[in-house]
């Protein structure tokens, strides 16, 4: 028998709020351990991290759409 999971169409708001306190307490972590500039360039380097795998992710669901109609 073959089960498939369910997929929420949209990501609960606890998702998104605990990846935020996580993201803050990270940042909060390394302002502690270091200075402002260093834990600018740390969020710079998570804004430019999560850009990326939302560019990535969406270029894959394309790829897939046209993989699917041409070839299926």
């Amino acid at each position: 028998m073959e089960s498939v999971a369910a997929k929420p169409a949209h990501k609960s708001w606890i998702v998104h709020t605990a990846r935020v306190i996580v993201v803050l307490q990270s940042l909060a972590i390394v302002y502690m351990l270091t200075s402002g500039w260093v834990t600018a360039a740390v969020a710079a380097g998570f804004l430019v991290i999560v850009a990326s795998v939302k560019v990535l992710s969406r270029a894959s669901r394309q790829v897939d759409q046209i993989f699917e109609e041409e070839l299926g």
